[in-house]
């Protein structure tokens, strides 16, 4: 029953609509999903970081908390919120941002941030393939340009066909990815030996807290676009608990396997470290694989943040703005990404938690956990957007403090609460009506 489900959904994956009830699936599919979402180079990377400023023991903490509180916490709030309401997070923030809002702000903010991830991804997999084949890819560009752009159109084609084939391609990659791991660890034995591992304890560069934050910084656009893959779950409050497992059970030891072998290389390049390391051809054939997974999501994030921005619902016009994403992100992969990486992560650290605020704020605490298809702009969203980002950007930058992404959301999520209040006392509007009438109460109980 569910795989005839599966099949058809994939046929009609609207971008808009809510997906009907008996179209949702157990919790392990969206799960497996986050878990190859996790399955991701910079992952990889930001745990070869780590390993340049920590010990194997103090990353274990900073693990521990980063992804077993703040990434587990975020991610089932926000996978909830799309299980509930049954659609996308571009469309469900059409509820709080207003729709004009929600399609040209945080919808081109998904559009960028995930082409972004996506684009760095597809360099670091056109490097490793053309390393696989022999390709010098720092010198022979217009191979590597090659290479990178069929390895790109290759990561894309699941998502433009639709959700339903994401959880095949995860049945192949999420094994691949485990291999991955355990080749990773034992390269790294081999080569830089136990004794090396245990003891490294480097000179510290970075606080623990700035360690967490960069650890989220990976994972923050999680807490906005959970929603694209929990639509289809059941909304039940354990199911939406027990998603995120995909990521953390993934997440943890591809971390910690980025940091066990960069220890003795000193490089955060994974391409070089894998190389230094002696890793066969196969090797590298399955950090594609495993590479696949998370580009699957980002790709299939653009596309319905694309579908959001320009109001289109049909699957046939979902897969065409996907492809048409995927060529502007195979564009800049082959501009340079790559040297822009860190960059990138803070930037986005800073954006997707202020987005997120306002979204759970609104959800929660203004509708009774309801959608509403609020038309124009919400300015009181936009000003909780600007002042949660501003708040992150001081915090990150400025004057260094706590953890930014956390803070950009709760300032956000307090910031809109408080803007509503307000402007419900003094100039009310449709976004300030925050009782349901019957025919929108009907709505959204048939949307799930």
């Amino acid at each position: 029953m569910e795989d005839k489900g599966i099949t058809k959904s994939v046929g009609k994956d609207e971008a808009l609509s809510a997906i009907p009830f008996d179209k949702r699936q157990h919790w392990l599919t969206p799960a497996m999903i986050f878990g190859g979402l996790e399955f991701t180079i910079p992952v990889l990377m930001v745990g070869a970081t780590l390993a340049g400023a920590f010990g194997l023991s103090s990353i274990f903490w900073i693990l521990l908390v980063s992804l077993f509180v703040f990434q587990w916490i975020g991610n089932a709030v926000a996978g909830y919120i799309g299980a509930k309401t049954g659609r996308s997070s571009s469309v469900v923030a059409r509820t709080s941002f207003g729709a004009q809002q929600a399609r040209f702000i945080v919808g081109l903010t998904i559009f960028i941030v995930s082409l972004g991830w996506w684009a760095l991804q597809t360099a670091v997999a056109g490097n490793a393939i053309s390393a696989m084949v022999g390709i010098d890819y720092e010198n022979q560009v217009f191979s590597w340009a090659v290479v990178t752009i069929i390895v790109g159109l290759l990561f894309a084609i699941p998502s433009i066909i639709g959700y339903g084939s994401m959880k095949w391609t995860d049945y192949i990659a999420v094994p691949a990815g485990l291999v991955l791991i355990i080749a990773g660890i034992f390269y790294a034995l081999k080569n830089t030996g136990w004794e090396t591992i245990t003891s490294w304890k480097p000179e510290s560069s970075m606080t623990f807290l700035a360690a967490v934050s960069l650890i989220i910084g990976v994972n923050v656009s999680q807490w906005v676009i959970a929603s694209d893959y929990t639509r289809y779950a059941k909304p039940k409050v354990k199911d939406n608990i027990l998603i995120p497992l995909g990521i953390i059970a993934v997440g943890f030891p591809l971390f910690y396997v980025g940091a066990i072998m960069s220890v003795g290389v000193g490089d955060a390049d994974i391409v070089n470290v894998m190389m230094n390391l002696g890793f066969p051809l196969w090797g590298f054939l399955i950090l594609w694989f495993a590479t696949w997974t998370s580009q699957l999501v980002n790709n299939y994030s653009m596309g319905l943040a694309l579908a959001n921005m320009f109001n289109v619902n049909s699957n046939k016009g979902r897969a065409l703005l996907t492809l048409g994403g995927t060529i502007i992100a195979i564009v800049i992969a082959l501009a340079g990404i790559l040297d822009y990486f860190m960059d990138f992560l803070y930037m986005t650290a800073l954006i997707y938690p202020a987005i997120a605020g306002v979204m759970m704020a609104d959800f929660f605490f203004l509708r009774n956990q309801q959608w509403v298809d609020n038309k124009g702009w919400n300015w009181m969203a936009t000003i909780a957007l600007v002042f949660g980002t501003f708040i992150g950007y001081l915090t990150q930058y400025v004057n260094s403090f706590g953890i930014p992404a956390v803070q950009s959301l709760i300032a956000s999520g307090i910031v809109y609460l408080i803007a509503m209040k307000v402007k419900s006392s003094v100039k009310p509007d449709h976004f300030t009506e925050t009782e349901l009438g019957p025919l929108e109460k009907d709505r959204n109980q048939n949307a799930i």
